[in-house]
């Protein structure tokens, strides 16, 4: 069997622990293998990843004549072509943008990868020539050969905006099955996030403080820390609801939290700057493990989540009727159960880590050919 070709897989800061869906992303690929391109290193390296810091490789100007100019100095196009890249693939709009040039300069096929804030926030979305994404967005969706939005939703939203629909596939978010299982299930309740307006657990707390009585025997984790923790952990108090706050969790450590938990609740809605979710993965990665989901209509969520079959959806910033919802998933343990189990078999059909993967690699695959890069 020959080697796997090469291709550059570009995202500005590499290895965010929050964004390890884009290493996993390639888990599968056979025929290609990823060389990580970008600038700062936020976490650690995968183990045999081949990673190329791009801060040393500029010319004059530097970084900023990089970012800005779209300048590629002769020592950053020698060391990239001489791992004879076939194609780029680009993880968010913003490092789309930077890859631009690279791909112009190297004669190779551009993907860009979208995933919620970076096609949906107003900042990314007006008309701007202060910022790099806004100024080279109409050039980016022009010269890429493909864009692929983690949802329909973002499909929508970056049509809506201007992007050419030809070029578009979905090519929706994705978790490892064998990471995510059900485990021995017990009365638990979870909403794991950032506490942030987007990510709507007040609207969660809301919920819960109409339960009351309804919540005995039941055991409440609220996983996560952010900008509106302290305002609402004293709404918990005020309102007598007992739940557990271990605050941020590693997402190695997150398999266990969804494999004994019977519902998952994903409260998001769309924040003031217009930031939405493409498709949160804490959806894929609950349903994955078993669990019934207690979600909002936003976004991609409605593209997991079956209304009535593997859950229950709400309206957004509606405590009311998610309270309502809540009340029916804890009453019928046996009714929840059944959800959580249509629903791990949905996400084992439709939101496979492996198949996606081999998906995506077969995208870039036909770019390269496409191309004569390969």
């Amino acid at each position: 069997m020959s080697e796997p070709k090469r291709f550059l897989a570009y995202c500005d800061k590499l290895f965010t622990p929050s964004e390890s869906f884009i290493p996993r992303g390639y888990s599968a690929f056979s025929k290609l293998k990823p060389v990580y391109i970008g600038h700062e290193l936020k976490g650690p390296v995968p183990d045999g990843a081949e990673v190329i810091q791009l801060g040393r490789l500029h010319g004059p100007g530097g970084e900023s004549a990089f970012k800005q100019l779209g300048t590629v100095s002769a020592k950053l196009e020698q060391v990239l072509k001489a791992v004879s890249p076939v194609a780029i693939h680009a993880s968010f709009g913003k490092s789309g943008a930077y890859a631009l040039p690279l791909a112009r300069k190297l004669n190779l096929p551009l993907a860009v990868t979208y995933y919620g804030g970076d096609a949906t926030k107003t900042s990314n979305t007006k008309d701007s020539f202060v910022r790099v994404y806004n100024r080279r967005r109409a050039k980016l969706w022009n010269e890429a050969q493909l864009i692929l939005p983690c949802s329909d939703f973002i499909r929508r939203e970056l049509l809506a905006k201007g992007a050419p629909e030809e070029k578009m596939v979905v090519h929706h978010n994705t978790a490892d099955p064998d990471r995510f299982q059900p485990g021995e299930k017990k009365n638990l309740l979870v909403f794991a996030g950032r506490w942030t307006e987007k990510k709507g657990i007040d609207t969660l707390i809301g919920a819960l403080s109409r339960l009351g009585e309804e919540l005995d025997g039941w055991t409440i984790r609220l996983i996560g820390d952010g900008e509106l923790k302290d305002e609402l952990v004293k709404k918990l108090q005020a309102a007598k609801i007992v739940a557990e706050l271990p605050g941020w969790v590693p997402a190695d450590d997150m398999p266990k939290h969804w494999a004994e938990a019977r519902i998952a609740v994903v409260p998001s809605r769309r924040a003031k700057s217009g930031d939405a979710e493409g498709l949160p993965l804490v959806c894929i990665e609950a349903m994955l493990s078993g669990c019934a989901l207690a979600a909002t209509r936003h976004a991609g969520i409605t593209e997991c989540v079956k209304d009535g079959e593997t859950g229950y959806l709400v309206d957004e910033g509606d405590e009311v009727t998610l309270a309502d919802r809540l009340a029916r998933m804890l009453s019928d343990v046996d009714g929840t159960a059944r959800m959580g189990e249509a629903g791990r078999e949905f996400a084992m059909e439709s939101f496979n880590l492996q198949k996606q993967s081999r998906k995506l690699e077969s995208y870039l695959l036909d770019l390269a050919k496409d191309a004569g890069t390969i």
